[in-house]
């Protein structure tokens, strides 16, 4: 869809569409059973790794074996974002804690979703845990073949956001405001995939990192399809990204209490398992990550000395990029395995064990233990 058509009246018809699929699997659990029926749904989703679990009502069942896989001309290009993932991911995964989530809690309408189903239920650092998770699983390569683990955590992302959806529209003890437009819209969905293309793309681009191959777009692509995303709203090329990115962030960023109080209870869970001496390192990292405005509207603290250590970081990293694209990770890449490391071994309420494939394991050279 060119740029031009991401109109203001286009994406407010966006903020009042979810996902109409997804939606009637779980209305058809909800119209057996009740709002405890649902919260079910919710939670094998959440805890069990089989591809489809036998525990699930059958509409949802039936649901996740109906749907398509990802056509074979694709997977050339998806591979090659993937072993951009393979290269920079402690990086990448580093981002996502620092600035992907920090730029999504900037959202002041989105961030209502996150806020009443993490933080008030006290569990605002499953967010990073289960993001970094998908993340890890979609850019494994292989993730997203017919049994990869990938599309199989895509698709059961895709059943808790129509979950969640249903639950929010559902409590008549807190109702949904009609100013939010439908929970877990079309237009936050795109703005979801932006953090996780264009916001990844522009970190890697501040630590230094220039390379940038157009698969791991497509990888995204491919992605933001089995999510539920509409086709209008998956950017064809990173300019296109960087276009919506810039469309959705003038309508939605603005300060908001609840975006305040998810940053500072990230800012805590990241500056707790932080190593002695880098206690501060995740704010200067929000800082040099997003614009000073919008790091001021979230609480971000300022931190000048460890901000300027980033940006000598920074420049490092881009000088040893101009001698070889593929020079050993010297400056963010320890920080970015201790985020890795940090996720494995983090205390998070009841989930599966975290899951880094040996073959990135291996590549990113994390501890045995």
């Amino acid at each position: 869809m060119p740029a031009s058509l991401w109109t203001d009246s286009f994406l407010d018809e966006m903020r009042e569409t979810a996902d109409p699929p997804a939606d009637r699997a779980i209305r058809a659990v909800f119209e057996v059973g009740d709002l405890a029926a649902v919260q079910g749904v919710l939670n094998t989703l959440t805890r069990d790794n089989d591809i489809v679990p036998g525990n699930l009502p059958a509409p949802v069942r039936e649901y996740l074996e109906g749907l398509p896989s990802i056509p074979e001309p694709e997977r050339p290009l998806i591979i090659e974002g993937q072993e951009l993932f393979t290269e920079h991911g402690p990086e990448i995964l580093m981002i996502l804690g620092c600035y992907s989530l920090p730029a999504a809690y900037a959202a002041r309408k989105g961030v209502q979703v996150l806020y009443r189903t993490g933080y008030l239920q006290q569990r605002t650092n499953m967010r990073l845990f289960q993001t970094s998770q998908m993340v890890i699983d979609v850019m494994t390569p292989g993730g997203l073949g017919p049994k990869g683990q990938g599309r199989i955590t895509a698709q059961k992302v895709r059943l808790m956001h129509a979950a969640i959806r249903h639950l929010l529209q559902s409590d008549p003890a807190n109702p949904w405001p009609a100013e939010f437009g439908v929970p877990i819209n079309q237009e936050d969905l795109a703005g979801t995939l932006m953090t996780f293309t264009h916001v990844i793309r522009d970190g890697l681009n501040k630590l230094g990192v220039s390379s940038w191959p157009p698969g791991y777009l497509n990888a995204w692509q491919a992605i933001g399809r089995i999510l539920g995303i509409v086709p209008e709203l998956i950017p064809a090329t990173p300019d296109e990204a960087t276009e919506l990115c810039a469309i959705i962030d003038r309508r939605q960023i603005s300060p908001s209490p609840e975006g305040r109080a998810l940053t500072s209870a990230l800012l805590q869970m990241l500056e707790h398992y932080s190593p002695p001496g880098f206690k501060r390192m995740p704010a200067a990292l929000m800082r040099h990550f997003l614009p000073g405005n919008v790091a001021d509207g979230l609480g971000v603290p300022v931190h000048r000395l460890d901000e300027e250590l980033v940006n000598l970081g920074a420049g490092v990293e881009r000088l040893l990029e101009r001698i070889g694209p593929h020079h050993p990770r010297l400056v963010f890449r320890a920080f970015g395995t201790h985020v890795v490391e940090m996720l494995i071994k983090a205390e998070v309420g009841p989930r599966p064990e975290f899951r880094i494939p040996t073959e990135l394991h291996d590549s990113w050279q994390l501890s045995k233990a």
